[in-house]
């Protein structure tokens, strides 16, 4: 297996008028996942930043925008402890 650590933050235009439920499903469904921020998951994957957009657009807006890249061992920031336990969970899969 060559499983990865992934950021994916995105933009979602029109919160209240359309239901996210299933990108939100679609996250959640990877092996394993944190979201910490608003607009912003990390994801564990075996696939490409290319494969996880193309399963993951289909929950998206045409006005919606959304990246993915890798997370590598290179990282800084405020967050709960909680989060930075499971960055040091994951810390063989990252770059």
């Amino acid at each position: 297996m060559n499983r990865k650590v992934y950021i994916v933050t995105y933009d979602l235009k029109y919160k209240w008028l359309r239901n996210y439920q299933g990108l939100y499903n679609q996250l959640q469904a990877f092996p394993a996942w944190m979201h910490h921020l608003d607009n912003t998951w990390l994801i564990v994957s075996e696939q490409t930043p290319e494969q996880i957009y193309n399963l993951l657009a289909p929950q998206l807006g045409d006005d919606c925008h959304i990246l993915i890249t890798r997370v590598t061992r290179d990282y800084f920031g405020l967050l709960p402890e909680e989060a930075w336990q499971w960055l040091t969970s994951h810390k063989d899969l990252l770059g």
